[in-house]
Formats: structure tokens, C-alpha cells, sequence
């Protein structure tokens, strides 16, 4: 997923104050090397204080600091395999000290892991350009999307916002613009949906060319709310598409074909294909301007 490119002054990434945040954000393979990092850091220090104190563990090699990590290991696990033992009341209060941290560590590393499981993952697909083609006698901006999963998305909901750098006097402000769309919802996203916005005297890209929209450098975002019926959860994506994702003169290929039996087969991997429009006849214009008045 592509957002807007931004950087945040004042703003840190990775927050201490802000852990549940930090859990989420991470991504699984540093997630897992951080949960892997405390539970050996805990036990080297917890294992530190048995290997100081000598005699605290029974059957214990004296001065054998991998024998005290490894009893860690079984005492913060609630493992204990009985040949080592805590045999001091100095044992026995570390020993008890470090199991009551392993719970706390356990349900905190449960906790979450089943937040980064549970969280809903909207596996949405966009098309990897935007396309401006012929529709009904005048031009379109057009986003084809798709969910990656075999079930569909309910009461699919559809955003396109156009946004752009306007000049106002001495400065430059980012101006949002929501686009009309031909249909904003559709009851079941099932197999793939074309989203239209008709580039009417209305739409701020009346008028766009290649050149101007070079030179204006606008973005559009493309946004997809409703839910998916795999997982029972409401899902939201986005995407958005800068001047070199859009493609004036190209329409979307086709890439649903009929089945025997009533069944419609759909080829997702060719979701980004694109070929050269048809050439809008001057009779086809005609006729749109006629029924658009």
C-alpha cells in the first residue's frame, strides 16, 4: 500500500510511551527478534544471580555459568526438569522472583501476538496505474481494485480524492477535492470493480492533459471500505497514484472469462494490464454533449 510521502517533525517512529503502537507497527521479523532478545536477556540476568551466588542451585557444576542459564531457562519457562533445584533461600527467592516475571512475560507476548493476528488485513488490490480513457462520449479517470480473497467484500464503498498544490496569493496551499464517481458502492465486490470518475465540467481534471497534470504534479487517492465476509470484520485500503502512475489513452484489459456452466473465471494477476484506448469519434462527442445538457 502506497500513502502520501510526508515527514513529521517532532514525531519519533517507534514511541516507548506508546508500546501497544510499537507491537503493531513492527514488522514480524523484528517483532520476533525483540521477543527473542528479552527472553534471553532475561535469563542471562536472572541467570547472573545464580551463577553469583554458588551453591543456590543443587546439582549444579560449581562456577558453571551455562548450567545457572539453562535452569533460567526451565525456572522462567515453569518447565522444571527436577535435576536442578534451588537450594538456598536465596535460590528459592530468585526462582520465585523469576517465575512470577515469566507469567507477566508469557501473557504480554500472548497479548500480543493475538493483537498482530487479530488485527484485519484488508488484502485489497489495486490496479498499478490509474488509466484516462473514452466513457460515454467523454474521458474517465478509472481505478480497477480486487479482493485477493475467494470470499467477497459487502456494501463495497468507494473514495476518490484528487489532491493538488494551488497557489493563494504569496503562498501554496493543498487543496483536496472529492470526485464524483459513476457509482460510489456496489452490494458484493465479488470479482473486480472499475471505479469511474466522468471528467466532466465539474471535475477538477476537466481540461487535464498529460502536460498539465506533469506540471501540476497532483496526487489521487483511491480509498475501499466494507466488509469482508472471510474474516467478519470491516476492512479499509487505500492507494494512491502520483503523475507517473496515470495513463492517458489506455483503458483496462479485459480479464474475466466465461465458464461452462454459468461460472465467470478471474485471472488477478493481470489486474495492472493496460491497452491503447479507441479514438473517440467527434459523432460519439456530440451525442454525450446532447445528453449531458
Amino acid at each position: 500500500m502506497r500513502g502520501l510521502s510526508a515527514v513529521k517533525v517532532g514525531v519519533r517512529r517507534f514511541a516507548i510511551d506508546d508500546p501497544y503502537y510499537l507491537i503493531l507497527a513492527l514488522r514480524w521479523p523484528t517483532f520476533l527478534a525483540m521477543v527473542l532478545l528479552i527472553f534471553v536477556a532475561a535469563n542471562l540476568l536472572f541467570a547472573s544471580l545464580y551463577w553469583l551466588v554458588p551453591g543456590s542451585v543443587a546439582n549444579a557444576r560449581p562456577g558453571a555459568f551455562g548450567d545457572a542459564f539453562f535452569f533460567s531457562v526451565e525456572t522462567l519457562a515453569t518447565v522444571g526438569y527436577g535435576v536442578m533445584t534451588p537450594a538456598t533461600l536465596y535460590g528459592h527467592t530468585v526462582a520465585s522472583s523469576e517465575i512470577f516475571f515469566g507469567m507477566f512475560l508469557t501473557a504480554l507476548v500472548t497479548g500480543a501476538f493475538f493483537a498482530r493476528f487479530a488485527r484485519p488485513q484488508a488484502r485489497m488490490v489495486f490496479s498499478d496505474t490509474a488509466v484516462v480513457a473514452p466513457y460515454e462520449g467523454r474521458q474517465a479517470l478509472m481505478v480497477r481494485v480486487a479482493s485477493r480473497r475467494l470470499q467477497g467484500i459487502s456494501e463495497a464503498t468507494a473514495r476518490i480524492s484528487y489532491l493538488r498544490s494551488e497557489p493563494i496569493g504569496e503562498s501554496r496551499f493543498r487543496r483536496f477535492d472529492e470526485l464524483k464517481l459513476v457509482k460510489n458502492n456496489i452490494p458484493i465486490l465479488s470479482l473486480t470493480w472499475t471505479i469511474i470518475h466522468p471528467i466532466d465540467e465539474d471535475s477538477p481534471l476537466w481540461g487535464m492533459t498529460d502536460e498539465r497534470m506533469a506540471a501540476e504534479a497532483p496526487t489521487v487517492m483511491v480509498s475501499i471500505t466494507g466488509f469482508d465476509e472471510a474474516i467478519s470484520s470491516v476492512i479499509n485500503d487505500r492507494r494512491t497514484y502520483r503523475r507517473e502512475d496515470v495513463r492517458f489513452g489506455h483503458v483496462f484489459a479485459d480479464i474475466l472469462r466465461d465458464l461452462p456452466g454459468d461460472m465467470v473465471e478471474l485471472d488477478i494477476t493481470r489486474i495492472h494490464e493496460t491497452r491503447p484506448a479507441p479514438v473517440l469519434r467527434e459523432v460519439e462527442i456530440q451525442e454525450s454533449a446532447v445528453r449531458a445538457s
